[in-house]
């Protein structure tokens, strides 16, 4: 792992990624060990191209790199997490979120991809090894044996697939990685952004509205109407919903 020099680093927990995450005054450094240098280049690279983009995001400081690994320091977006934000206003927040991810899946030029052959192999890679992470799956899924989840996704691979829209995707939409302005509501910034690249929007949406289920137990309706799909593929959200937590580990 990557040590960092000087004081004043104080850890903070949180996350899923293998590594580990420290903050001093407005900067934010995410270290790794070896093995996860090409994972953490390519969020500082996706991190740098999205912060061009005027969608509010967090901003490279600093890339470090050491026998030992390497270190990703980012500024630290300023308001509130969505995770954090009180229940009164949800309803505002879910409007605000809506259009910022309308504004995001619309960004031309977009220089990475994920494309939804890469996310499979992923989960298959992740199911093999028998990695998956039961705590991501509900109650349902649980009881079943992940090679039957994976087999779920492999079916409705050929439907997803068919018409499927590509835009520029976050690719880990959950409310901890979005920031607000407590006062106004407007969305200050977005960080994690490993995932991104091109991809089905679907995803994003996905992952969004099954959170705003889960974490505020609100209808995702006013974000959707926001974000401009108040019918969505309710096929399609079902299936990101599935397939996200088997790429886990």
């Amino acid at each position: 792992m990557y040590q960092l020099k000087g004081d004043g680093w104080e850890p903070v927990s949180g996350g899923e990624s293998d590594t580990s995450v420290y903050r001093r005054g407005d900067v934010f450094a995410k270290c790794c060990s070896t093995n996860g240098v090409r994972e953490l280049r390519d969020e500082r690279d996706r991190a740098e191209w999205l912060a061009g983009t005027g969608i509010p995001a967090a901003t490279v400081v600093d890339w470090l790199e050491s026998p030992d690994g390497a270190c990703l320091m980012t500024s630290a977006v300023p308001g509130v997490a969505g995770s954090d934000l009180p229940s009164a206003v949800q309803v505002q927040a879910m409007e605000s979120l809506g259009r910022t991810f309308r504004d995001l899946h619309s960004l031309p030029d977009c220089p990475f991809e994920r494309p939804l052959a890469s996310v499979i192999a992923t989960a298959e890679d992740v199911v093999r090894r028998g990695a998956v992470n039961p705590a991501f799956l509900t109650d349902e899924w649980r009881l079943l044996d992940p090679a039957e989840l994976l087999a779920r996704v492999v079916a409705e691979r050929p439907y997803i697939e068919i018409g499927a829209d590509l835009a520029v995707c976050h690719g880990d939409a959950c409310l901890p990685n979005v920031f607000f302005d407590p006062e106004s509501l407007a969305v200050t910034g977005m960080i994690d952004v490993g995932r991104l690249g091109i991809g089905d929007p679907y995803l994003d949406l996905a992952l969004i509205t099954i959170q705003l289920y889960d974490e505020w137990s609100a209808d995702p309706t006013p974000f959707l109407r926001a974000y401009g799909v108040p019918d969505p593929d309710r096929r399609r959200l079902e299936f990101y919903r599935l397939l996200d937590p088997l790429t886990w580990g």
